[in-house]
């Protein structure tokens, strides 16, 4: 395991100009405790990424009890045996896949996998591989579990459903496709497959998403989220692919490459405004194109900097419905994709559905 005086090199704290405001942010954007900490960061961080990794991310100026951050840890460390154990039984049937998000970065991004709060096990499989995944995991006990949706149903096409294990500590999302709408009209299963990379340091002969890819889709998350509470995690991890391959005189993100396949997509929008939210927290951005430079304008520039008191609180006020409508429609969507989206909710209510892989009853 690497040592956080080797993987986040902290420098003296300073005064900062602006009182402190997303002082948290700018440390974990930059690895360097360039100023003091507001009271209570630490305990704010932990409540999204845990206690284990909000330690890391912040250093012992978080101020967290250290017998809370061994916890933390132990609870990663079952999460992700468990995960494993999955994984290996789904690998030696020779069913391919690939990991997607926490699982993913946990290998990727972080020093000791463990730091990672685990939650569910997103695994991405070719949809001609989707009911043999399931087949098997069924025959172990693994049964969809149906959670309540928004009265237009299950809109996502990309998953399913959680797909739990008989002892309910594996909570499996299963995709047939990177994100839901728009991303696989520019970024296919295929694609994703081809460019996947193994997981360095773990046992299993595993792949997660390159790089572009995988900050890909933590902005496309981002935004379905509506840059929200449930984003958090979403952006740490972007922030530290970002700083991390910097660190290792690599370029982090293809950004030309990226942007073009945002743009055939038509998901440019969410994306600038993600990319202009890590920038506010001090993210190293200046090697964006044009294309990627453009921070949202008018009443969508009013809003962003409502999401950012509020990231800077740590969503202190909490948020609403209206929030979340401001935000979709001011920030996350472009006008034909919101559209589409809007229509899809609208046949929802007439024929909502179900969330679950056709012809599979749910248990």
């Amino acid at each position: 395991m690497t040592s956080r005086a080797s993987s986040r090199p902290e420098g003296p704290a300073t005064a900062d100009p602006a009182g402190g405001a997303l002082a948290a942010w700018r440390r974990i954007a930059t690895g360097r405790a360039e100023a003091p900490l507001p009271p209570g960061a630490g305990e704010s961080l932990a409540a999204f990424t845990g206690a284990a990794g909000a330690d890391w991310l912040l250093g012992p100026e978080a101020g967290l009890d250290p017998g809370r951050v061994e916890a933390s840890r132990l609870f990663n460390r079952f999460a992700r045996a468990r995960h494993e154990s999955v994984l290996a039984d789904i690998l030696e049937a020779g069913i391919p896949i690939v990991a997607l998000k926490g699982f993913a970065s946990a290998y990727q991004l972080f020093p000791d996998p463990d730091l990672r709060a685990m939650g569910d096990l997103d695994l991405l499989v070719r949809p001609r591989d989707r009911d043999r995944l399931i087949a098997l995991l069924a025959s172990q006990g693994f049964a969809f579990q149906v959670m309540p949706t928004r009265p237009w149903g299950f809109i996502s096409t990309a998953s399913y459903q959680p797909f739990v294990s008989p002892d309910g500590t594996v909570n499996l999302d299963i995709h047939v496709a990177p994100d839901c709408a728009p991303v696989p009209a520019s970024l296919s299963v295929e694609q994703l497959f081809a460019e996947a990379q193994p997981l360095p340091g773990c046992r299993l002969d595993l792949r997660g998403p390159a790089p572009n890819h995988a900050f890909l889709l933590f902005a496309s998350n981002a935004a379905k989220d509506k840059f929200g509470r449930l984003a958090v995690k979403k952006a740490v991890d972007a922030l530290l692919l970002l700083l991390r391959r910097e660190r290792a005189g690599e370029l982090a993100v293809d950004w030309p490459t990226l942007a073009e396949t945002a743009r055939r997509g038509r998901y440019l929008k969410p994306i600038r405004v993600f990319l202009t939210l890590l920038g506010r927290f001090g993210a190293d951005l200046s090697d964006l194109p044009d294309t990627l430079r453009r921070p949202p304008t008018g009443l969508a520039g009013r809003e962003l900097d409502r999401v950012v008191r509020d990231w800077d609180s740590f969503f202190a006020r909490g948020e609403g419905l209206a929030d979340y409508l401001r935000r979709e429609l001011l920030l996350t969507a472009e006008p034909s994709v919101a559209l589409a989206n809007n229509w899809a909710r609208l046949k929802g209510l007439v024929r909502p559905r179900s969330g679950l892989p056709r012809r599979l009853p749910a248990d």
